[in-house]
């Protein structure tokens, strides 16, 4: 056999992000039709992706003004609807995981004694989520009723319970079973019809809080790159039956431990109506702190990367002096959509990653089915023999995946504080989907909850750096129920809250990306699933003129055999090739289940059936991994790709082999060759991409 290794280095310039220019080398091995990845990025790139070494992992959320804090987990009464009283653990993953599985009505109830902060104060009852309809009761006293999904449920119990008395609560709970239409349909937003195990009842945290009776009870951080702007919105609430002037004051402070020269804030007065609201508006106020103070994502992969990430400390003091204190992290950072990209800083990103899918993880049997986010060890922090959602976090980014949809079972604060503090992009998704037509959209009720439970997401997450994008529908066309004015009260509901990131619309099966023509929202997208069909290799993309393209799954149901996981180097390389901006395979747990650390890959049943191929049990080091390690070539920010030669064994076989030994070329002796190679540059930071090739004959 003759062989002969050619070699050639150089350097090529482009700007970040696309594709550009075309190289043609004139070598004895010919290498032909170079291409590189184009941005056309609105701002210059940062010269350097911030990597603070000092911040651990502590998963802090937002802080709450509250001077007094009880926490209510534990044992309580608890009685399933037309059955005798016994006990259950809250939060405890809700009652489905506790062995209470046929049960769709349940009241909770148990004894609190309310702290006396010494001032005048408000009281709260306050569930970290409940799925999906509270009443609470205190002493028999009806206080609210709340639907909710997936989202906090909180209680002003002020006027039913004296500082320093004792009283029963009761909890009268209704799940997404107790609450249907005639027609059968769910009127709640349920997240995953066909998972039986998603949680029900109280879940995620429950707390007794008292605050101020005049605090500072929200504040929304918004940071504008393009314009060097901090703004940040100051809810004040005033619980007393006086009117209140407040005077609000702010300062900043880094949480990484490096030190910045941070702008003064300007404080503000605005009187607080008795028992009453008010949302003032901060700034916008000069950042010129430069990219070393924007929270920039882990690309490329480094270990142990932590972003950068900011404090705001929000003083209220009332005329009469009393005070009120809260703190909020954030990160300086822009996400927008830009006609045919999406840009992060300014500068172009094209999204490469996942679409987790709780409800699969929720089948595990840890202590019962049922609220993996909140109590399987993989969702949680590191314990001994488990890295916990840091090395899930760590996992993904190694891989080179550098978003994660969190698909239709919400992330829990905790995972979305993990992925500020590692720099893993998000795009955060609803409950609602039109898979199956389970939900009902059409009737008020459950219509109202849909856009009530979409406002509450935002709510609850838009502090967080990390999600760069909404998802307000899964697959809505298979519903049989959707209109475009119900997808313009989602978006309204959803970009009213925020305002500051895209939003999108995941559609199904038939890939009409023009469904709500009437949608021209700058920011707002719709994006395919499976334009290939099901469980099909394809290199198919559509296009749509002045709007992102991709697709936000594809694969599944193959995604649980090897030829399917080769497919998601594959075909997403070959879609890369083609500028695809947003592509996720579907689902990579259905390959690698213990990408979330401690699965094993007979844990759970997952939604296509069958079992994920790879797990804690059978893959101990997935780096060495072939598979594992295409996929890694695939989704690398840098890297340049025979793309030609990818497609010819692109379909694999059973076994997931790559290449296929019958689409390998062959070559005579002394010929000129020609290969194209496509050189991806999807770093956020460097224009110029080195480039060295050999060829082995």
């Amino acid at each position: 056999m003759h062989r002969t290794n050619v070699h050639w280095g150089g350097r090529l310039s482009a700007l970040a992000r696309g594709l550009a220019a075309t190289v043609a080398l004139a070598l004895p091995l010919t290498l032909g039709g170079l291409t590189l990845a184009n941005p056309g990025s609105a701002l210059a790139a940062p010269v350097a992706t911030q990597s603070v070494a000092a911040a651990g992992l502590d998963g802090v959320a937002a802080g709450n003004a509250a001077v007094a804090s009880v926490d209510l987990s534990g044992t309580w009464n608890f009685t399933p609807a037309g059955r005798g009283a016994t006990s259950i653990a809250v939060p405890g993953g809700g009652w489905y995981k506790q062995g209470f599985t046929d049960v769709n009505e349940a009241v909770y109830s148990r004894s609190i004694t309310v702290p006396d902060s010494g001032q005048p104060q408000s009281t709260w009852i306050e569930f970290g989520a409940v799925n999906h309809q509270a009443t609470l009761s205190v002493d028999g006293r009806v206080v609210a009723t709340q639907t909710t999904a997936f989202t906090p449920s909180n209680f002003d119990i002020s006027a039913y319970a004296a500082p320093g008395t004792t009283h029963t609560i009761t909890v009268n709970v209704k799940g997404r079973g107790a609450l249907k239409a005639s027609n059968g349909r769910y009127l709640v937003p349920d997240a995953a019809t066909w998972s039986e195990a998603i949680p029900q009842g109280i879940f995620g945290s429950a707390f007794l809080r008292v605050y101020p009776a005049v605090y500072v009870s929200d504040t929304f951080v918004r940071t504008s790159v393009a314009n060097k702007t901090l703004t940040y919105d100051v809810t004040v609430r005033n619980t007393s039956g006086s009117s209140r002037s407040v005077t609000l004051t702010g300062s900043l402070s880094s949480k990484n431990g490096t030190a910045f020269s941070y702008p003064a804030l300007p404080s503000r007065t605005v009187t607080v109506a008795a028992r009453s609201t008010v949302t003032v508006t901060v700034g916008p106020v000069a950042w010129n702190l430069g990219s070393t103070s924007y929270w920039w994502p882990n690309v490329p992969y480094r270990s142990g990367y932590r972003a950068q990430l900011h404090g705001l400390t929000v003083h209220a003091v009332t005329d009469d002096g009393r005070t009120s204190d809260a703190e909020y992290r954030f990160g300086f950072r822009e996400a927008t959509q830009n006609g045919d990209y999406y840009y992060l800083n300014g500068v172009r990103v094209n999204f490469r990653g996942d679409n987790l899918q709780g409800a699969d993880y929720d089948r595990i049997n840890n202590g019962g089915k049922g609220d993996a986010y909140h109590t399987l060890p993989g969702f949680l922090p590191p314990s001994s023999g488990n890295g916990g959602w840091p090395q899930a976090v760590d996992n993904y980014q190694r891989l080179n995946y550098n978003v994660v949809r969190i698909h239709q079972e919400p992330g829990s604060p905790y995972m979305l504080d993990v992925a500020d503090e590692m720099g893993l992009m998000i795009i955060d998704e609803v409950a609602i989907r039109g898979s199956q037509s389970s939900q009902e959209w059409q009737n008020s009720v459950g219509r109202d909850n849909m856009i009530n439970h979409a406002r509450a997401l935002v709510l609850r997450d838009r502090n967080h750096p990390a999600i760069v994008r909404w998802s307000q529908n899964n697959e809505p066309n298979q519903s049989g129920q959707d209109s475009e004015q119900f997808e313009k009260d989602l978006y309204a509901a959803m970009n009213g809250a925020d305002g500051t990131r895209p939003i999108i619309v995941e559609v199904g099966v038939g890939n009409n990306v023009s469904l709500y023509p009437g949608m021209t929202y700058a920011n707002f997208a719709v994006i395919p699933h499976y334009v290939d069909g099901f469980g099909r290799y394809g290199e198919g993309l559509v296009s749509v003129n002045g709007r992102p393209d991709g697709e936000g799954e594809f694969i599944w149901p193959a995604c649980n055999n090897k030829q399917g996981f080769e497919w998601f180097a594959t075909a997403t390389a070959a879609k890369r090739g083609k500028g695809a901006t947003d592509l996720r395979p579907y689902t990579l747990l259905s390959a690698w289940a213990s990408v979330v650390p401690g699965v094993r890959s007979t844990d759970f049943t997952p939604e296509e059936g069958g079992h994920p191929i790879y797990g804690v049990d059978n893959l101990p080091d997935p780096w060495s991994n072939p598979q594992i390690q295409r996929v890694q070539a695939a989704f690398n920010p840098v890297a340049a790709i025979d793309l030609p030669y990818w497609s010819a064994s692109g379909n694999s076989d059973s076994n997931g082999n790559f290449p296929l030994a019958q689409a390998v070329p062959t070559y005579a002796r002394n010929a000129t060759v020609t290969r194209n190679i496509t050189v991806f540059n999807d770093d956020l930071t460097n224009t110029a991409v080195g480039f060295t090739w050999t060829a082995r004959l």
